[in-house]
């Protein structure tokens, strides 16, 4: 008792002398929301940035900060979640007491870090400031956080009470409630419950409850618990008892009392049996009966109220209070009651009470236990597949998870679709899917997977898997086209040594930029030649160049870049040329030309026709350049061209066509005269014109022709055989130096008077 007097004394000295000094110890009550991070690659760095803040702020004294446990207990405890809607962090912050509360986010871009942050102001609803840092990498983050806190530090200071300065920004100084807060009373059959919630930012080691039967006391101890409930059970009943509650510390420094509460006992229902809690996707389903053990109490029973803590042993916090009337049951007498709005993966327990229409509760029953379902922790990626990502995953062990969904991205951030729901199995302790709908090369997409529950509800998203499928297959290398081959082109590359590349196309154009076309798909990884002859039943052109290209293809027909290549086909022999004749010559036309200037010329056709025909006909294969057309007739004009073929048989064009006329026969004498004198016949002509006249030959007429009867070497010749009396017809032809001889002249009859 003594000690304790002496540290009563201790603590009025110590605020008498604070205020002497007028001194506050701490103007703000603060509290810091873990910020969020807006991308993958800003993973980690929120927590980073909420602990680096937290520990800068608090060199401040005039600013006091809640711990995070009991930030996080107070808020499990009521369901509540840390974000930076406004309605939520006013809520969190008016049922806690505080003056203002930080919210924030980072996100990562390259090697910046943008810190953004907000102040809310709670009983002025609404933010007061707001601002933005950049980190350049995060060596560099920690002191921009400490800048951050500067910040809000002179936010706060320059509308300190201490300043004697109007708040500019609606900022006042206010003071949180130093003692347990939301202390209540349940009265019940001799008995009353009280139960608290412990005082944000105070570690308490224990509470004192003290009762009394007047509201203004005297108050006396009823006892102390380490707990955040009291079960008064010295009590009698229709008497209204009074209460209010401090908690100490482990230094045994006393916290303010809780305002004073009161409570009348009376005949209170029995407590319910819970049955079974049953985990599902971010809810706990709690099916119980009513007690069948008779009641002292005679009022209606209206409800039930259910109690949550996070451990067996408590506190438990009141959550829900349940109307008879709006109670799901079932005809077998079971209720029913679904908490929502759970995180993954925690366990909780549970306690009912019921209570009657005068608001009576009974006792707590025995507590039971439901864990929500897990998010799934991690997804493992195949990475590196050609429009394949391959995901697996650890499955939960629950009969009532239904499904598994598959979410798909471009980003980190959003646009997540749905792509794929797998029936769950309670056989299947792990789960995996080929992802194959729709991928492409080289494309970086984002996974996650939800558990999905009997009732439709999903969990929260598993980490985001990062997998970029493959590129296309690598270009060909040493794509060469071999020229100079007849009507054809030998195309090789190097073999691809990698195994997925699963064969090769081949594509034509006659132009480079034109329009390539397919010529043909090779299925093989280790082929590494073409031989291209044809297209179709058409043979290729000589001396014609063909373009290429050639791609690699994989097992979904993706194709490589294309390498580009060329060749020419061996030309055919250029068309000969020179080709002259000599004309005149005796039925015969002597020819010669150039040879061609291809080396591997084999031969040359000579082609003839007469008049002015094109229907030429092959008179000779030469393999030199000349050539001699004999058997011709006589005075007739010939046309001729050749034609060059090379040892592969290819052909030239046609030379140029010259004419040329062999030698004629010469023209009939004419003026063939003739008279009988002295015994004979004497016969004369005009001579020939022609200058290489040889003879002339002098021809007797008969009955089936004409019969030679001499010869004359001038234009005059005397037959003596003629019988008088008698006559003879004459013709005569000329013959030139080369024995041609002409037609007969006119006839020419002498009579031998």
């Amino acid at each position: 008792m003594l000690k304790k007097t002496i540290l009563v004394l201790i603590l009025l000295f110590i605020i008498f002398f604070t205020e002497i000094e007028g001194v506050q110890a701490n103007d703000y009550k603060l509290s810091i929301f873990n910020f969020g991070t807006k991308n993958i690659e800003a993973s980690g760095l929120g927590t980073s940035v909420t602990n680096t803040l937290i520990k800068a702020l608090r060199t401040n004294p005039s600013i006091s900060i809640l711990d995070r446990k009991d930030l996080e207990t107070f808020l499990n405890l009521n369901d509540l979640q840390q974000n930076d809607r406004l309605d939520n962090v006013v809520n969190i912050g008016s049922r806690l007491g505080l003056d203002f509360i930080v919210v924030g986010s980072v996100v990562k871009s390259g090697s910046a870090i943008y810190v953004n942050c907000s102040l809310i102001q709670i009983d002025k609803n609404r933010e007061v400031y707001s601002t933005q840092v950049r980190a350049l990498g995060e060596s560099a983050l920690t002191a921009e956080v400490n800048k951050l806190s500067s910040l809000l530090t002179a936010v706060l200071m320059k509308n300190s009470p201490k300043s004697g300065g109007a708040s500019t920004s609606g900022i006042e100084s206010k003071t949180a409630a130093n003692f347990p807060v939301n202390c209540q009373s349940i009265p019940g059959n001799k008995k009353i419950v009280l139960r608290w919630q412990s005082i944000p930012g105070f570690d308490a080691a224990g509470y004192e409850v003290y009762r009394g039967l007047n509201q203004n006391g005297p108050f006396a101890m009823l006892g102390q618990t380490e707990k955040t409930e009291y079960y008064d059970q010295n009590v009698e009943n229709i008497i209204d008892y009074y209460y209010k509650v401090r908690a100490y510390d482990k230094l045994s420094r006393l916290s303010d009392f809780t305002p004073v509460i009161s409570a009348r006992t009376d005949f209170a229902p029995n407590p319910p049996i819970i049955l079974r809690a049953e985990g599902r996707s971010k809810s706990i389903l709690i099916v119980w009966v009513p007690s069948p053990i008779k009641s002292q109490d005679t009022s209606r029973l209206a409800g039930y109220k259910i109690y949550r803590a996070n451990n067996e042993d408590g506190p438990y916090q009141e959550v829900n209070k349940l109307p008879l009337n709006d109670l799901i049951g079932n005809d077998d007498g079971k209720m029913y009651y679904r908490a929502k709005a759970l995180p993954d993966g925690h366990t909780y327990f549970y306690r009912l009470a019921a209570f009657n229409e005068k608001g009576i509760e009974s006792e707590l029953c025995h507590s039971v236990k439901g864990t929500t379902f897990p998010g799934i922790a991690s997804v493992n990626i195949g990475n590196n597949l050609i429009r394949e990502v391959k995901l697996n995953w650890a499955g939960i062990q629950s009969p009532f998870v239904v499904g598994y969904n598959i979410y798909r991205s471009l980003k980190s951030d959003g646009g997540f679709v749905k792509i794929k729901k797998i029936n769950a199995s309670a056989a299947n302790r792990s789960y995996e899917y080929s992802d194959v709908d729709g991928l492409g090369d080289k494309i970086k997409y984002h996974y996650y997977v939800t558990a999905e529950d009997d009732l439709g509800i999903e969990t929260s998203p598993s980490p985001i898997a990062v997998a970029v499928t493959r590129d296309i297959p690598p270009q060909p290398g040493n794509f060469i086209a071999r020229s100079g081959l007849v009507k054809k082109v030998e195309l090789t590359w190097q073999a691809a040594p990698q195994e997925e590349v699963e064969g090769y196309i081949i594509y034509w154009s006659l132009e480079k930029d034109g329009q390539y076309k397919l010529l043909k798909k090779i299925s093989g990884r280790e082929n590494s030649s073409y031989l291209d002859d044809s297209r179709g039943f058409e043979q290729m052109g000589d001396g014609k160049t063909y373009y290429y290209r050639l791609s690699a293809y994989n097992k979904v027909a993706a194709e490589s870049k294309q390498a580009s290549t060329s060749a020419t086909t061996k030309p055919r022999p250029q068309k000969p040329s020179g080709l002259k004749g000599a004309s005149l010559k005796v039925k015969q036309v002597p020819l010669e030309w150039q040879a061609n200037p291809e080396k591997d010329i084999s031969l040359y056709y000579v082609y003839r026709t007469t008049g002015e025909s094109d229907n030429f006909s092959n008179v000779g294969q030469i393999n030199n350049f000349s050539h001699t057309d004999i058997n011709l007739k006589d005075g007739a004009t010939y046309r001729y061209r050749i034609q060059a073929k090379d040892n592969d048989g290819l052909l030239s064009d046609y030379s140029d066509v010259i004419s040329v006329t062999t030698k004629p026969k010469p023209k009939p004498p004419e003026n063939l005269k003739g008279k009988y004198e002295a015994g004979k016949a004497d016969l004369s002509w005009s001579p020939n014109k022609e200058t290489d006249i040889a003879h002339y030959l002098v021809y007797e007429k008969v009955f089936l022709g004409v019969e030679k009867i001499g010869q004359a070497k001038s234009a005059y010749y005397s037959d003596s055989s003629i019988p008088k009396g008698k006559s003879k017809s004459y013709v005569v032809s000329a013959v030139d130096n080369n024995g041609l001889e002409s037609e007969v002249s006119a006839e020419f009859t002498v009579l031998a008077k």
